[in-house]
């Protein structure tokens, strides 16, 4: 576990070279294990983020993946390794699953929903025994009650599930964080993720994503995260930190992130509009090439725009651009701003 835990803080702080020595040491002490290939998995994905279908790398991901739920089967049977079983067999198509619905294509998640459901009962049971079973009660508890709450329309698909507690899964996943190795950075991000979208709380949702910039200051998708929410609580200097930070990074995520909050804080602190209609469209334009993984992003650019045509006196353009917004998000302080 002191590997595993190595590897994985390698891993999300983008420091990839040692991720692999480690995943190649327990890869070598246990090649039959899920874990080596799980980890493998993960570096992938990371290395690559944001990990599209058509990355050349997606296709080894999900192979990798499909490995180690395989590899899962002869230890869900043995009494002493079920529970280990059950683990890999749930969150390797778990985390396939939020890959698949990242990019747009929650159809390829229906042939694992219901072994994923069932293990996710079944985690109930053992979570005393292993800790990162407190991230999938804690998400499966807030999520039964918050998704229909939000979307009335799946209440009679999930009549006869089995009832949550979203209290009791904000306490599992604050847990999870705690005592977890595995799902301590997912356990991390889904609490701010949650803070965002359900509580509508952005000052219980940037402590979150301040852990994870300050755990993996190297990790692009948590500073960007990180920048977003900043920019909408008007923490402009905290902004100009993280970006300093960016600074070096030549790949196309961190051109758009710094392109976003260029924009927001020509257009909010320094009012100059034409620098920010011309920022916004340049986000818009790097996040298409990420697909949905960059809605917010796209959502953010086409509200700023908006903002800037209302402040014009283009009412049609704005109204056309703030409902091109709401298309790609449902995040209200991004749509309210």
């Amino acid at each position: 576990m002191d590997r595993v835990d190595s590897c994985l803080r390698h891993t999300y702080n983008f420091s990839f070279q040692r991720a692999r020595h480690f995943q190649a040491e327990l890869l070598k002490a246990t090649p039959e294990h899920p874990a080596p290939h799980f980890l493998e998995a993960l570096i992938i994905y990371w290395e690559n983020f944001p990990l599209t279908p058509e990355n050349k790398e997606s296709e080894q991901f999900v192979n990798l993946m499909t490995k180690a739920v395989t590899l899962s089967e002869a230890y869900i049977e043995g009494e002493n390794t079920h529970l280990e079983g059950v683990f890999f067999d749930l969150f390797g198509r778990a985390l396939k699953a939020m890959y698949w619905a990242d990019n747009g294509k929650a159809g390829k998640v229906i042939p694992d929903l219901r072994t994923m459901y069932r293990h996710t009962m079944e985690g109930f049971e053992l979570q005393d025994q292993f800790n990162e079973f407190y991230f999938s009660t804690g998400l499966y508890n807030y999520y039964i009650e918050a998704y229909p709450q939000a979307h009335p329309v799946y209440k009679p698909l999930l009549a006869f599930m089995k009832d949550g507690d979203k209290k009791l899964g904000l306490q599992q996943l604050d847990h999870a964080i705690d005592h977890s190795i595995y799902l301590k950075v997912e356990s991390m991000l889904f609490m701010s993720l949650i803070q965002l979208k359900y509580e509508k709380d952005l000052h219980a949702a940037v402590i979150y994503a301040e852990r994870l910039y300050k755990g993996y200051p190297h990790n692009i998708f948590f500073q960007g995260h990180l920048v977003t929410i900043l920019l909408h609580l008007h923490r402009y200097q905290q902004v100009r930190e993280v970006l300093d930070a960016m600074k070096t990074q030549s790949d196309s995520y961190s051109a758009m992130v710094r392109s976003m909050a260029a924009a927001f804080m020509a257009e909010k602190e320094a009012g100059n509009l034409p620098l920010a209609e011309q920022e916004y469209l340049k986000t818009i334009e790097l996040a298409d090439s990420f697909g949905p993984i960059a809605d917010v992003f796209t959502a953010m650019g086409y509200m700023g725009l908006s903002r800037i045509y209302e402040k014009n006196g283009l009412h049609n353009e704005s109204g056309k651009y703030a409902r091109k917004a709401s298309k790609y998000t449902v995040y209200r302080f991004i749509l309210d701003q």
